[in-house]
């Protein structure tokens, strides 16, 4: 903490995740404001959300664009394009169409943010600090996450989503100001290494390469059958995100939708750090009990009439989900030869990240015809359909701990039996 560019690094960063975190319930917020449509607040977490599947792109043009750039570069077009807002609505004329446009064309742009602030760290941290340097990164991004997704809807109510954008844009300015002033000893302030042309079609060729060779090597695997219940899992949060503003309308308006969204990033970091705990408890039973509690404390969420009882509720809805993440992520690299381990991740992510997306889609539009809080109340019936379904696949049922998994390096065999 006591070196000059990590300092700027992660100020930086912290700014930056302050306004990515206010403007992403802004926008699903805003929408709803100017449409009372749940379609269209879906359709606004859709488009945020979709860029996230464009990241196995995001490497390969990290890896040839100058670094300090990139940060520079993608805080000044972000305020560029939040901006717009305040000056819509100043003209009067602001409409839910401009926002559905800016959202993606920065979540987009802020897909290249993070990656790079870890691509920089090496540069700027000596070898022996680098892990430490690592780990402050990320437990400030997410403890700051959930802070903000707590506090955005009370900062909403009070300013009104609209100043909410004008102070994203300044704060990514700041942002931009800080990586400015970074400086990398000697030549390690550049990426002329890798620098050169960025070609679409040979990327997409790689990737789709990847995937094939992954559910080669996975598909006669327990991995596919996990997939599914992942999928259906994201796809049905997915899909309760984006009713979450009619939702939280209902009970009381901005302030509670942001304590609900600060309750889902809480439980998923309880889940997150209790994973450690669970490391050698079998995966199977973790996941078919944990689904379970998480399934009925969704219920009662819904079901309370006392509000803050619903959000604690909901938060623990979500431990599991968090624990199970990192678990099964865990059990992945104790079995997968490091040669494939690449190609494996690249099939998981692309078969799980755009559930969410489609899930808010989809939710939002049938949220239309049947309400909020049916589609609320079908998250948990989601969310008991992954511990169904694990207790009726022996393959998934049986699985051990993470700590056991491969100690014979015979699981892979058993498994795909």
């Amino acid at each position: 903490m006591k070196k000059r560019n990590f300092i700027l690094l992660i100020s930086g960063r912290i700014i930056t995740n302050i306004g990515d975190s206010l403007y992403a319930v802004a926008s699903m917020w805003l929408v709803y404001e100017l449409t009372k449509s749940n379609f269209f607040t879906g359709l606004a977490g859709f488009l945020t959300a979709a860029p996230i599947a464009l990241q196995f792109f995001i490497g390969p043009i990290i890896d040839r664009i100058e670094h300090r750039s990139i940060l520079i570069y993608s805080q000044m077009i972000q305020a560029v394009l939040l901006a717009v807002i305040p000056v819509a609505y100043y003209f009067d004329a602001l409409s839910a169409w401009i926002v559905l446009v800016v959202c993606p064309l920065t979540s987009m742009i802020q897909q290249f943010v993070y990656p790079t602030h870890f691509s920089i760290l090496p540069k700027i941290v000596d070898k022996e600090s680098l892990t430490k340097a690592n780990s402050i990164m990320t437990s400030t991004y997410q403890l700051l996450d959930l802070i903000l997704m707590g506090v955005s809807g009370i900062i909403i109510a009070i300013m009104g989503a609209v100043a909410v954008y004008m102070l994203d844009a300044v704060a990514f300015l700041i942002a931009m100001t800080l990586f400015y002033y970074l400086k990398f000893p000697g030549n390690r302030d550049s990426n002329e290494k890798h620098v050169g042309k960025f070609s679409f079609k040979e990327e997409w060729k790689d990737y789709k390469f990847n995937l094939k060779e992954g559910y080669a090597f996975i598909r006669k695997t327990f991995i596919p059958k996990f997939l599914l219940a992942a999928i259906i899992a994201n796809f049905v949060i997915g899909g309760v995100s984006a009713i979450l503003p009619d939702y939280a309308a209902n009970r009381g308006g901005s302030h509670i939708y942001g304590w609900y969204l600060g309750a889902m990033s809480g439980g998923l970091l309880i889940g997150s750090l209790m994973a450690n705990v669970f490391n050698k408890i079998p995966l199977g039973k973790i996941t078919i009990v944990g689904f379970f509690i998480s399934g009925l404390s969704w219920i009662f969420s819904g079901l309370s009439n006392i509000t803050l009882l619903s959000i604690l509720l909901f938060g623990v809805s979500y431990i599991s989900i968090g624990l199970t993440n990192v678990l099964f992520l865990s059990s992945l690299q104790s079995i997968l030869p490091s040669d494939v381990l690449g190609r494996v991740f690249s099939f998981v992510a692309g078969a799980t990240m755009i559930a969410a997306p489609l899930g808010s889609l989809i939710g939002g539009s049938i949220a239309t015809f049947t309400g909020s809080f049916a589609v609320f109340m079908s998250g948990s019936l989601g969310i008991l359909f992954v511990s169904l379904y694990w207790i009726i696949i022996p393959k998934l049922r049986t699985l051990p701990s993470p700590a056991n998994f491969g100690e014979d390096g015979t699981l892979m065999a058993k498994q795909s039996g």
